[in-house]
């Protein structure tokens, strides 16, 4: 059967039958295959991924906003309603992605930065007021890549933070740490940066969504659906707990935006990467939902926004009213929100 299923997932785009080989491809995925055939069917079922707007009525918002730096990108925007207020935080950075390479200016060696911009945004989703966010203090190393990368938006005990990648934080040096900081909204100002410290040998950390007081890990982690708690008898540490059992078909999920509250459960929006023979990368995503016990209920089918074979990233997720908004970037270049209507999003879950 997977062979009959993996030649389906080939030849049917040149038959024209997409849906089959749409189907096809999630039939093998929803299998255990050999590393070598997941790739395959991966790179394989970006030929059938569908744009959003073709499933479900989306209405696009771009963030019209100056980058933090002349010739500077704007990526990967996150955002969280606050009281009656809603925030952005898009990320600006100095490189571009050329034929699959990152070209730093040559005033900046060969050293990547990141800055983050506070951005409000009113009713109609359009920003009423942008400012770049002081960074927190914190010991650098001389590792070349600097600042706080794809923050997620969250709510605090004390108020708004964020959590986000760090690669330059001592004593970590290069390795991809997950650290929270504290955002002053008024002041557009970091500040108590604090590495989370594994129990557990340090490997690279990234892309955690926040969820409560805590953070998804991963939607499939040796078979289950796994949670980042903090570890409260040790400041600043976490562990990792197993949760409810996790299909097959979430072993290629990966960490996107924030997991909300949503009627009665937990709504995510997940992205998934395929590997094309050429050496390109391709993002798509899905939205996800769990129950209590953290049991993945339903999907989406894999989407992208507003291009296909290409790496589109979404860090945001909120529900404002009866909308569904996702903050994504495009290319690690230009930044967006799309605003669903819930009902829209319920017909996509499966």
């Amino acid at each position: 059967m997977t062979d009959h299923l993996l030649a389906l997932s080939t030849s049917c785009y040149y038959a024209g039958e997409l849906d089959t080989g749409r189907r096809a491809c999630e039939q093998l995925l929803d299998r255990r295959l050999p590393p070598n055939i997941e790739h395959q069917v991966r790179a394989n079922r970006t030929w059938y991924t569908q744009l959003l707007g073709d499933l479900c009525d989306v209405a696009y918002h771009p963030f019209d906003i100056e980058p933090a730096h002349e010739g500077w990108s704007l990526f990967n925007p996150t955002l969280l309603p606050y009281g009656d207020r809603l925030f952005a935080i898009v990320r600006s950075s100095n490189y571009q992605i050329v034929d699959g390479r990152y070209v730093i200016p040559e005033a900046d060696g060969d050293l990547i930065r990141t800055q983050n911009i506070l951005v409000e945004l009113d009713h109609q989703l359009q920003a009423t007021k942008a400012r770049t966010i002081k960074d927190p203090d914190y010991e650098k190393t001389g590792y070349p890549v600097d600042g706080l990368e794809d923050c997620r938006l969250r709510h605090t005990d004390t108020g708004i933070g964020v959590s986000a990648t760090v690669r330059n934080v001592a004593p970590f040096d290069g390795r991809c740490r997950i650290a929270t900081a504290d955002l002053d909204v008024d002041n557009a100002e970091f500040s108590n940066l604090r590495v989370m410290a594994s129990l557990q040998c340090q490997e690279h950390e990234k892309n955690w969504m926040p969820a409560g007081g805590g953070w998804l890990y991963a939607a499939y982690h040796n078979g289950h659906t796994v949670t980042v708690d903090p570890d409260v008898t040790c400041r600043g540490a976490y562990q990792l707990i197993q949760r409810a059992p996790a299909p097959q078909l979430a072993s290629g999920f990966r960490g996107g935006g924030q997991v909300v509250r949503w009627r009665g459960g937990w709504l995510g929006i997940v992205h998934e990467v395929a590997h094309m023979p050429t050496g390109q990368r391709v993002y798509e995503h899905r939205l996800v939902t769990w129950d209590d016990g953290w049991r993945l209920t339903a999907c989406s089918p894999a989407f992208s926004f507003l291009e296909t074979q290409t790496i589109e990233f979404a860090a945001g997720l909120a529900v404002v009213g009866e909308r569904v908004l996702v903050t994504f970037g495009v290319k690690d270049a230009t930044a967006h929100l799309a605003a669903i209507m819930e009902d829209d999003v319920a017909r996509l879950l499966k």
